[in-house]
């Protein structure tokens, strides 16, 4: 059988008539476990909130994008969305293709020469799309922004190891603490 929890959260009564209630975990295969609903919820909603992502104002990864170079970016064909497709180079042989679309749920993709390996730098998600990137001493820096389906705002910084093939880094950030996004390149 599968394997899964049913929960439910049902308030009852004691012998001494004082209110309590209990949070019931049942597990599919037919087990039953009781946790008292005070501390027991209290840990887990703790733990819930702390996974929470908070927005920073400071740090490296700021810093860091605040001095990288800008990736050049353009008009995709007669639109007017920001559009990546620009070759890096890193290391003694490895060019890197680095292309992307601001658009929702849009991503950053790579593709290293000559293994012809593709990976993705960032993928932020629905509703929050790239809008910046930039590069410095082969790290790459996304910037991607949005709104979320909640209606609130957020914009994420990335940090993608070009030569390790890996995202580093990534945090929620208040734009206002943000350089300009890149200009668009001429044609």
């Amino acid at each position: 059988m599968g394997a899964g929890i049913l929960a439910s959260y049902l308030p009852r009564h004691s012998r001494n008539s004082n209110f309590t209630s209990r949070l019931t975990i049942v597990p599919i295969d037919g087990t039953r476990m009781r946790m008292r609903s005070g501390l027991s919820f209290a840990l887990l909603l703790v733990a819930a909130v702390a996974g929470c992502d908070r927005t920073i104002r400071t740090g490296a990864i700021i810093d860091q994008y605040t001095h990288a170079e800008c990736i050049p970016v353009s008009n995709g064909l007669g639109s007017p969305v920001r559009t990546w497709d620009y070759t890096v180079h890193v290391g003694q042989a490895e060019s890197i293709r680095v292309e992307g679309r601001a658009t929702p749920g849009g991503r950053i993709q790579l593709e290293y020469e000559p293994d012809g390996k593709d990976e993705v730098a960032a993928n932020a998600g629905d509703y929050i799309y790239p809008a910046d990137v930039r590069q410095k001493s082969g790290l790459l820096y996304i910037k991607a922004s949005g709104v979320t389906p909640l209606n609130q705002p957020q914009t994420w910084l990335f940090e993608y190891d070009l030569l390790k093939r890996r995202q580093t880094q990534r945090a929620r950030v208040d734009p206002s603490v943000l350089p300009h996004e890149c200009p668009i390149s001429p044609r």
